[in-house]
Parts: structure tokens; C-alpha cells; sequence
């Protein structure tokens, strides 16, 4: 019988607890792999935002510590739009604003003049007229899950706004935008001319990225970035990120630990077996390869489980409103195979213990024992 027969053979002989074990690791990669996969996925939703919009750079107050920390004077639009070589600029004030039954949005605040506005992919209605007051627009998923339709309100801050519009974007962070006029959210949210950020369209004939940025960046206490950078010194971002990886160490060792009892009790249930292998000739090496074979048998199901598990995540999440309304989720190729990478090197370490601990014992010794 070779390695791989007899591993399969010890399993199958513990059925109850060989798919404890699998059990064991296929949640601990799954959970691993969907905290991670959910991190990535929010990062990039908002990335994916900004992309839509179709800024060159994005400017935001120096020293933020996060996107939604940072605030700008609105006169300070106009002067980024005076900078040679910048074509059109836009003020944005936006926050999650809390609405009626206690629900928070991701509300943004344009100027009349903006030219965000005239972009808006409108599947209904239309945007707000220049002046005009108290009105909203929707992205679709904002709608659906608040149950607007055109001609009905909303409330923002306490404050009633009619919806004149359903917007169709196609980023899953946009769909759950609410749009309002900016000195409607100003004036509600206790911000008098103040925006959150700049968006800047450049004319690339008459400037290049690298010139613009140190020039608004110039006009003091501003930062000019490209979209993909954004989110690269925001710290909700980064404790987001660093929390989600810490617990899918804490859940990928769990799944080592889940192999590592699984094998020890095997080893010790099989003491005499054992013993035998060696009284007939078999080499250390070989003995403790049957043990680790069969820890990575057990590895190889639970990561398969595990897998299942994340791609189930990632059918239902978009269904649950606080994340769904705001990410789409999608693991990766890449962080699937990391997390698979991880997975087996800790699940190999975890088997070489109790395989390192059977050919210790003397072959007289282990069969003697029962």
C-alpha cells in the first residue's frame, strides 16, 4: 500500500472525527478568506467609485488622517481650477448622513454648477435645476433598498428632500450614493462652505499629472492624487485592512491547530501500527511521511470546503443592505491562492510534530503497547 492509500485508509477509519477536522479547517479558511476577500473588495468599490467619476486627480486637505476627516474651504475650488493646466474642477462634501429608522447613507453634496451633475447616468427623472432646493437623486441600490421611487422623500439630517432622479452607475458604491445639491448638505450637516473634496480634470495638451499636482499641492495644505492612491494613507483603510488580516492568521492557525490535534490522536490511537512499520523496515522518514501525508489530505479537504464557504459569502453579501448597498464582493485569484499557500504551509508544520513525536519512540516499546 503506498503513502497516499494508507492516509486514506487511517482517515476513513475515524469518519466522525476526520470530518470534525475538515470541518475545522474549511471554516478557517473560509472565514480567513472572506474577512480578506471583504477588505480587498471595500477598497476597491471605493476606488472603483472615484474611477467612475472620471477624475484625473483627486485633492484633499493634507494631513487627513482618513477621506471622511478632511475638509476644505468651497473658495478653495476656484483656485485649484485657476492652476494652468487644469481643464474643470468640482467641490464634493460627502459623509453617510443618517436618514429616517435610524439607517446612515453615503450622501454627496455637489455645486449647482458642477459638472459631476451633467454625468449623471439618469435611468429616471433628471438632476436638479440650477437653484434649485430640498431635491435628491438616487442611485438605483439606494432606492431599491430605501423603497423610493421618483416623486418621493427622503430624510437627510431631519431635513425632507424630494427625489428627481434614479441613477444607473455602474460601480457598486456609486449605486448606493444619494446626491443632493452641496449647500443643502452643508446647511444639514453644519458645514457652511466647506467641501470634503476637489475633483480635477486635466487638460493633458497643456500639463502633465506630475506638474499639476505640485502646483495644487502649492497652494498650501492640499494633497493631489491619482484615484488608485487615494486610499493609500487613509487609516480606517489601514486598520480595516490590518484587522482583517490579523484575524485570518488567528483563524488559519486555528485550522493548523484542527490538524495538528486530529494527527496527535491519531498517532496515539496507532502506537503499535506504528511500531510494526518499523519492525519491518520502514525508515523514519517514511513513517513520518504517512502521518504528514494524511495532515495534508485533511488539509487539502478543509481547504476545499473552505473555498466553498467564501464563494457561498460571496453570493450572499451582496443580499445583506450594509454591505451589499456599498461593496461588491469577489475574492481574488491572487488572495485565493495566498490564503490556500498559508493555509497548507501552517497545516504542514502542524503535521510534523506529531510525526516527528511517533518515530521517537522505540519500535520495541510501541509494540508493546495496545
Amino acid at each position: 500500500m503506498n503513502l497516499f492509500g494508507l492516509a486514506s485508509r487511517n482517515l476513513k477509519r475515524r469518519p466522525v472525527r476526520t470530518s470534525l477536522s475538515i470541518l475545522g479547517v474549511g471554516l478557517a479558511v473560509g472565514g480567513a478568506l472572506a474577512l480578506m476577500s471583504l477588505s480587498h473588495s471595500i477598497n476597491d468599490s471605493v476606488r472603483e467609485g472615484i474611477n467612475e467619476m472620471g477624475d484625473d486627480l483627486v485633492v484633499m486637505q493634507k494631513g487627513a488622517s482618513d477621506i471622511f476627516g478632511g475638509f476644505i474651504l468651497e473658495p478653495m475650488t476656484e483656485r485649484v481650477g485657476s492652476v494652468p493646466g487644469v481643464a474643470r474642477v468640482a467641490g464634493e462634501l460627502f459623509m453617510f448622513a443618517p436618514g429616517a429608522n435610524g439607517s446612515n447613507m453615503l450622501t454627496l453634496g455637489w455645486q449647482d454648477n458642477s459638472y459631476l451633475w451633467k454625468q449623471v447616468p439618469l435611468r429616471e427623472g433628471r438632476v436638479p435645476a440650477s437653484g434649485e432646493r430640498a431635491v435628491a437623486v438616487l442611485g438605483d441600490v439606494a432606492a431599491a433598498s430605501l423603497g423610493k421611487k421618483l416623486d418621493d422623500t427622503i430624510e437627510i439630517f431631519g431635513v425632507t428632500f424630494k427625489v428627481v432622479g434614479i441613477a444607473g452607475y455602474t460601480s457598486a458604491i456609486n449605486r448606493g450614493l444619494v446626491l443632493l445639491p452641496l449647500i443643502d448638505l452643508q446647511i444639514a450637516s453644519h458645514r457652511p462652505e466647506q467641501v470634503t473634496m476637489i475633483h480635477v480634470r486635466l487638460d493633458h495638451a497643456a500639463t502633465d499629472t506630475a506638474r499639476a499636482r505640485g502646483a495644487i499641492e502649492s497652494l498650501g495644505n492640499l494633497t493631489a492624487s491619482i484615484a488608485n492612491d487615494v486610499l493609500s494613507k487613509d487609516r480606517n483603510f489601514a486598520i480595516l485592512d490590518a484587522v482583517s488580516l490579523a484575524i485570518s492568521i488567528v483563524a488559519i492557525v486555528m485550522g493548523a491547530i484542527y490538524v495538528l490535534a486530529a494527527l496527535i490522536m491519531a498517532t496515539q490511537e496507532r502506537t503499535r501500527e506504528i511500531g510494526i512499520f518499523a519492525a519491518i523496515g520502514w525508515s523514519k522518514t517514511r513513517i513520518m511521511a504517512s502521518i504528514v501525508v494524511e495532515g495534508m489530505l485533511l488539509c487539502i479537504a478543509g481547504s476545499g470546503v473552505g473555498l466553498i464557504l467564501s464563494l457561498v459569502s460571496s453570493l450572499a453579501f451582496p443580499y445583506i443592505p450594509a454591505i451589499g448597498n456599498l461593496v461588491s464582493f469577489r475574492p481574488g485569484v491572487a488572495l485565493v491562492a495566498l490564503t490556500l499557500v498559508v493555509a497548507f504551509v501552517l497545516c504542514l508544520i502542524g503535521s510534523m510534530f506529531p510525526a516527528w513525536r511517533a518515530v521517537q519512540m522505540p519500535p520495541a516499546e510501541a509494540l508493546r503497547r495496545t
